[in-house]
């Protein structure tokens, strides 16, 4: 008699044995006959639950069988190997769409196919159910919750009925096809999928070589990591070996191996300058298994995007420092940005913008207020008038302006929350000349900056959060274009009258902050982009961290 114990960790939890009361013959049932069997198996109870959070999804299975009167949904086809193995073929390869094929019980699903009995059928019945559903619910919206993992990721879990989803690939004449069509379609994440493939032969190839940190090296120095700097770079397509100077002194950083590092700072982000310096050394010393997380990673934040994603829409690359317009799939137009630091992350979330707020105020939020205004406030009390920053006595509307230069901030301390502080519009206002506006939760939106001298940075995360704008003029006539008289001269008339303005998008514009890591650009070249938020390795943390339930077989005698 088969039996097949669910375990989690050391606790355990048991599906009860499926009886053969109706006989057993060469492995040929009729349907009617693996029905009652199956009813019967969830009548005794399918499941014990020993501990709570167990991922076998027992509610669907009862939900899908039920539903079908408890006629098998795999066992009883003409095709039954067919679809099986079919299915094992996609389940065996799930690391190709960056899972573990061990989530998805392939090997315990190949060992029941050799089981010819009664409740072998039903047992593969009921497993290969629930991995089609697992596998299904993992590739298309994630392994868990983003908003379970950081409260700076804020995405809806895409929903599915996952019931029907396992009666489509049933049903579909290449279940294995169907199983897989709920992987993403978008572009960047068939592109990371590809580049997985790449990074993991790499890998099989023993990765590629360590560069020893002498010291920075400039354009025409020597140093005794030159060779292994030249080694590096072949591995990765840098440098090609028609490129090198026959009789070039194997020390010497010359022009050609100069050309190969600037190619690969271009293609990690990194300042394009030739030098070879601490971020270089770093960049360079990333093994490939470490690459090869951050593509799954990244694989996985393209299941939290919405399906889809707008026929024009924006989307900040936080990473890259980046924001792309698109427009029916084509890129409009691509600008540098500043995103928030390290310690004041730009959060992850899709929204649209519906308007822009031009000449704008800017109202300080209260953990800016306690952390960067109070201690200057303690050091100077008309620091807030040098801002042009009005103090107002609370939040409500009956508020009065106080003279801040007046304030005892040593005695008020971390009670300056309770104060409202606003910048009204100007030259050094911190939102520059325009802001655009999102819902979102996090009271983050793209703005102007006059602080313009950080756009030249290659590493661009200063802010406290919001997205600074390369060229925000751009983007606001852009968007205004189908506003009715909209002009540049209208738009500068409205500057200049210092006036706060309100612009309202006759079309709202859908908006991604997304995280991507990898990707391949225009001329498909592998683009990979440092970690900077370390999202990427919390990512592959809470992965290697999953222990999802074993299936284990035992036969009686």
């Amino acid at each position: 008699m088969l039996r097949l114990a669910v375990s989690l960790g050391a606790a355990a939890m048991t599906l009860a044995a499926v009886t053969p009361v109706f006989g057993e013959t060469s492995g040929q049932f009729e349907e009617r006959t693996l029905s009652a069997a199956l009813e019967q198996a969830f009548d005794n109870g399918l499941v014990t639950v020993i501990v709570p959070d167990v991922r076998l999804d027992v509610d669907m299975l009862r939900e899908l069988y039920a539903a079908r009167d408890f006629a098998p949904l795999w066992a009883a086809q003409d095709d039954f190997e067919a679809d099986v193995d079919a299915l094992l073929a996609v389940l065996e390869n799930a690391d190709d769409e960056g899972l573990r094929p061990f989530d998805y019980f392939s090997h315990e699903l190949a060992g029941l196919m050799q089981d010819r009995t009664l409740s072998g059928r039903v047992a593969t019945d009921l497993l290969l159910s629930q991995a089609v559903s697992r596998f299904a619910s993992d590739v298309h919206r994630g392994r868990f919750e983003p908003r379970q993992l950081s409260r700076d990721f804020d995405f809806d879990r895409r929903p599915m009925a996952l019931p029907d989803v396992v009666l489509e690939v049933a049903r579909a004449g290449d279940p294995g096809q169907r199983l897989l069509d709920y992987a993403p379609d978008h572009a960047g994440y068939v592109e990371a999928r590809d580049i997985l493939a790449e990074l993991r032969g790499v890998a099989e190839d023993g990765g590629w070589p360590t560069v020893t940190n002498h010291g920075t090296v400039r354009p025409g120095e020597s140093s005794p990591m030159i060779p292994e700097l030249r080694e590096r770079l072949r591995a990765t397509g840098e440098l090609v070996d028609a490129e090198l100077t026959p009789d070039a002194d194997p020390l010497v950083y010359d022009d050609t191996l100069v050309a190969a590092v600037e190619l690969y700072q271009e293609n990690r982000g990194l300042a394009v300058d030739g030098v070879i310096g601490p971020q270089t050394y770093a960049s360079l010393n990333v093994t490939v298994e470490e690459r090869i997380d951050q593509v799954i990673a990244t694989m996985e934040r393209w299941r939290w995007m919405p399906a889809d994603l707008g026929d024009r829409y924006l989307m900040v690359n936080i990473p890259d420092y980046e924001l792309e317009l698109f427009d029916g799939g084509n890129l409009v137009r691509r600008m540098d940005v500043i995103v928030g630091r390290a310690d004041r992350q730009t959060p992850l979330f899709s929204s649209a913008l519906t308007y822009l707020e031009f000449n704008p105020t800017w109202t300080v939020p209260t953990s800016i207020a306690v952390n960067d205004f109070l201690p200057r406030l303690l050091e100077d009390p008309t620091y807030l008038q040098q801002q042009n920053i009005r103090l107002y006595s609370d939040w409500s509307p009956g508020r009065v302006e106080v003279p801040s230069q007046f304030v005892d901030w040593h005695s008020v301390g971390n009670g300056i929350r309770s104060f409202m502080l606003r910048q009204d519009p100007g030259p050094g206002n911190s939102l520059g000349r325009v802001k655009f506006m999102m819902a979102n939760n996090f009271s983050v939106y793209l703005h102007d900056t006059p602080a313009r001298s950080l756009f030249y940075r290659a590493t661009r995360s200063f802010s406290s959060g919001c997205v600074r704008l390369e060229d925000p003029m751009w983007l606001a006539d852009f968007l205004l274009a189908d506003t009715a008289n909209w002009s540049a001269a209208r738009r500068e008339g409205i500057l200049a009258s210092g006036q706060t303005t309100r612009v309202n998008l006759v079309t709202p514009m859908p908006l991604h902050m997304a995280y991507i890591t990898a990707w391949r650009d225009d001329t498909g070249v592998m683009q990979l982009r440092e970690d900077v938020y370390g999202l990427d390795r919390m990512i592959a943390g809470v992965i290697a961290d999953i222990r999802p339930e074993r299936v284990e077989i035992a036969l009686a005698n």
